[in-house]
């Protein structure tokens, strides 16, 4: 009897197993670890106080583990021709995301024509570059992956299959089948830029209530703001707020002067657009951590912020698109004509836009 009802459990515990068994489904054509699954923890922007609202499309889309692969991608020097450059070759966060004070960079091929921009607050601009010619920044990293570091796509993404770390981030960041393009990779790169946000300079802080200004700081910061200095009309953002420093917008500063549009040695934005009164106009830069991404202009013609001043205070130069804001009154013969108090009151104020948290922020740093 006791045989007997070994036999019966022993036969009952078969074929539960098998029936188990039959219930088990294995699909040999999915990855199986864990790291294969899509994690896409939600990147959620911090935007400072007083910014102007951010209406990018591309900031709900963001995880935390598709900006840490753009951020490894920006530093990784295989994915250029020759294996020795990255995008923080050229936009160094020490000199917030520009390049480490030179007027041009080297790239793959020889000299740029143009002064390498800073890449911080980029996601309230719409349009890249100095001349706009890009309409996300997606579109900027593939413009600058071709045509600065010479990358050939198929070998970049040979090389990122092999190596680990990559294959499951960026199975983390966007998913099954966990195939690695060249469009997940400027896409990255966009969210790594997106996250390079700066709001925390000493003028912030004095916004805030947490610092003071300097007398001469602060009365750089009221010539800033009137028509004194005048920089508000280019140097504010779109809704009227200041905190950007800058509209975004495309202008002719009175850098050089022209009869014929044809006479400008770079037809910048014209060239994108083939208006004609487009011609000899660039991008309004932010003069955030401005101290720190000379020199300046789009040719970098500009080694000091002495020098900049200078310009507008006594050597703007007439041409057929010039600014309607420089022919204001204020601007007659050639300049605004501040007095040397006022050139470095200009100064000491813009020296408070340095944002010494942007630069050493652990999230933009080399993470090789």
């Amino acid at each position: 009897m006791k045989r007997f009802s070994f036999l019966t459990l022993l036969l009952s515990g078969i074929v539960a197993a098998l029936s188990n068994c039959r219930h088990t489904h294995v699909d040999n054509n999915q990855p199986s670890d864990s790291d294969s699954l899509y994690t896409n923890t939600h990147y959620t922007l911090t935007i400072p106080a007083r910014f102007p609202l951010l209406t990018n499309p591309y900031k709900d889309s963001m995880s935390v583990e598709g900006v840490e692969l753009g951020r490894i991608l920006f530093y990784d020097k295989h994915l250029s021709l020759d294996g020795q450059k990255s995008c923080a070759t050229c936009h160094n966060v020490l000199f917030a995301l520009s390049d480490s004070g030179n007027a041009k960079s080297t790239n793959e091929f020889q000299q740029t024509v143009r002064n390498a921009p800073a890449l911080e607050n980029l996601a309230w601009a719409s349009q890249l570059f100095w001349d706009g010619r890009s309409g996300s920044l997606a579109l900027q990293a593939q413009d600058a992956y071709q045509h600065e570091l010479g990358l050939v796509v198929q070998n970049g993404i040979n090389y990122l299959k092999t190596d680990s770390t990559y294959t499951r981030l960026f199975r983390k960041s966007f998913g099954r089948p966990g195939d690695i393009t060249a469009p997940k990779i400027y896409n990255a790169i966009q969210q790594f830029v997106m996250s390079a946000i700066s709001g925390n300079s000493k003028l912030d802080k004095y916004l805030r209530g947490e610092e003071q200004l300097t007398p001469s700081e602060l009365m750089g910061y009221q010539i800033f703001l009137n028509e004194t200095g005048d920089c508000f009309h280019c140097h504010a953002s779109s809704g009227g707020s200041t905190l950007l420093f800058t509209d975004n917008l495309f202008r002719n500063n009175g850098l050089d002067s022209a009869v014929n549009v044809s006479d400008f040695k770079d037809a910048g934005r014209g060239a994108i657009t083939g208006s004609s009164s487009d011609y000899g106009k660039f991008k309004d830069p932010s003069l955030r951590n401005i101290a720190l991404t000379g020199p300046y202009m789009h040719d970098g013609r500009y080694t000091t912020l002495q020098q900049v001043i200078n310009f507008y205070s006594d050597s703007t130069k007439l041409s057929p698109t010039i600014d309607n804001t420089m022919l204001l009154p204020n601007h007659a013969n050639g300049g605004l004509h501040l007095s040397t108090v006022q050139k470095q009151a200009l100064v000491d104020f813009l020296y408070t836009l340095t944002d010494t948290s942007f630069i050493h922020n652990p999230g933009l740093q080399n993470p090789f």
